[in-house]
């Protein structure tokens, strides 16, 4: 009688539990965890993606990936250097604080620094609070798209920031005690942070007091991080989940023909691409066919990098490795962004025998050996991506070793050092436009000028650093169009890095779930519907 109780009031627990869970839940998952819930330590666009969710940009990012009111209900500008920014009015964070000009002022600055984000802000001089309504921010010199940037500049509680100190943005690879916004936040979003459970999962509920409108019907939604392909699939397919970002895409048609699921595609706002050294005088983990270090570096010379990129068939990997949900690109833009030039988008030949003279011109006729740094379980098929570019490098007679990195160790080793000369990356601006592109990822790293902050493969060029000194402080249309034509085509000619693809976001779904995929992977939780 008495085991019968105990087991009873087991099974009542469980209900009670069971019970306790809102009906409107999501239970989502993708490949990676984020790595902070500090929305200004990372650009990692998974992080962004959940942070996106809990803190409001000052200017709000559509589904479309156009800019529109988000904090700021307006901008202008109001001399060459400065732009003003309407404040919305009636906004509290999810501790009740309300929202100040003087919060939107800190959240800037405080973004500003943050080393990730140097080459987006680091030419924002100062932002101060000129009125209750109302924030100016002055740059070092005019810039025409930084209300476009502000999509990405996430307002944070100076109070908050300062009472759990975090005034400051964390280093993520700090050794030592754990930053309070690794594991907490409070921003002015459409849902509020409920745990953060570091590499397990992410829960979040519904902010009752969201400003802006909420068409979902979502009360409370669960991220989990799931590096297994098959079990991600599985977890889908046995209903442990709803939604997952990133479905395999030999489980395509798997998951369509299976009753009730469905899979929804987008182009994502991404280049995949393989990055060489382009500075050093001595190329990291490359050597010669007999083991020796090489005495100089292969990749400074322009005819080993177009051997690369005439040596790697990138619609081969389109083809068979994506399987058709990618498109091959021929720039460092891709459709999409601002700035995109299509009838540039065209690229170098795939010519092994081209590609093979290239490397014997420069004094490589038997190749070289070099590692191919790869991250696994970050991006569509990587470790499928990277052994493929082996196979085809050994045609031309390099030997790359791919050296497979899970996705948190592969950016320690970028941020940290960058101790890569040679790697797969994903690749695109933080604000969708191809300027970003430029300042970011491609000009010669400067921390004065605030650029190549993501340039990994300290890429370094001259002239095309003088068309993105330009194209920073040119509000000219045209003028503007034949920068960024400039700029992407001595990235093509100069063989910045070897362009592969566009991939498609590929979600799978249960019919229950309804919402669109977003170029920029954000599963916007205010938009989800989940039916019964």
């Amino acid at each position: 009688m008495k085991r019968f109780l105990r087991i009873a009031t087991i099974c009542s627990s469980l209900v009670l539990t069971v019970a306790a869970v809102p009906a409107n839940t999501l239970r989502y998952g993708g490949t990676t965890p984020p790595l902070t819930m500090d929305p200004h330590a990372t650009n990692d666009f998974v992080t962004a993606s959940l942070v996106r969710q809990v803190y409001d940009s000052l200017v709000g990012l559509s589904n479309a990936m156009e800019p529109e009111p988000g904090i700021a209900t307006a901008w202008e500008p109001v001399g060459e250097t400065i732009w003003r920014f309407t404040i919305r009015s009636g906004v509290t964070f999810h501790d009740g604080a309300p929202l100040t000009a003087q919060d939107v002022a800190f959240s800037i600055m405080r973004q500003k620094e943050a080393p990730l984000y140097r080459a987006l802000y680091g030419g924002i001089k100062e932002a101060k609070a000129v009125s209750d309504t109302s924030v100016e921010v002055v740059s070092q010199q005019p810039d025409p798209i930084l209300p476009r940037k502000m999509v990405r500049l996430f307002v944070m509680s100076a109070k908050w920031a300062r009472e759990n100190n975090v005034e400051k943005v964390p280093d993520l690879g700090a050794v030592g005690t754990e930053a309070h916004t690794l594991r907490h936040a409070n921003g002015t979003g459409p849902m509020r942070l409920v745990a953060q459970e570091p590499g397990t999962r992410t829960t979040f509920e519904k902010n009752p007091k969201f400003w802006g409108s909420f068409p979902g019907n979502l009360e409370r939604a669960i991220y989990t991080p799931i590096a297994s392909a098959p079990t991600r699939v599985s977890a889908l397919l046995s209903k442990e989940l709803d939604l997952i970002t990133d479905l395999p895409l030999q489980d395509v048609e798997r998951v369509r023909s299976t009753p009730d699921y469905l899979v929804a595609e987008v182009p994502q706002q991404l280049v995949m691409q393989l990055e060489m050294d382009g500075t050093r005088d001595v190329a990291l983990d490359t050597f010669d066919k007999a083991g020796q270090p090489l005495k100089s570096n292969p990749f400074k010379d322009l005819r080993v990098r177009q051997a690369f990129a005439q040596a790697v068939d990138a619609k081969l990997i389109v083809d068979r490795i994506m399987r058709g949900h990618a498109m091959v690109v021929g720039t460092a833009s891709a459709a999409g962004f601002g700035g995109y030039q299509k009838d540039l988008d065209i690229r170098w030949p795939t010519d092994a025998a081209k590609a093979k003279a290239l490397l014997a011109e420069a004094g490589y006729p038997e190749g070289f050996v070099t590692q191919l740094n790869c991250p696994l379980a970050r991006y569509v098929n990587t470790e499928e991506i990277c052994r493929a570019t082996a196979s085809m490098l050994a045609r031309i007679g390099v030997e790359a070793r791919v050296k497979g990195m899970p996705w948190p160790e592969f950016a320690r080793m970028l941020v940290n050092g960058p101790s890569s000369s040679f790697h797969l990356i994903g690749a695109a601006g933080n604000s969708g436009d191809t300027q970003d592109t430029f300042v970011s990822l491609m000009a010669t790293r400067n921390k004065e000028k605030g650029t190549g902050g993501t340039n990994w493969a300290l890429w370094s060029n001259a002239e095309f650093d003088a068309v993105t000194d330009e194209l920073v402080r040119t509000f000219d249309p045209a003028k503007r169009t034949q920068l960024y034509r400039r700029g992407l085509t001595i990235g093509k000619e100069q063989v910045h890095a070897v362009y592969l693809h566009q991939p498609m976001l590929t979600w799978g779904m249960r019919k229950t779930v309804a919402i669109a995929p977003r170029a920029d992977s954000a599963v916007m939780l205010k938009d989800v519907v989940v039916k019964p």
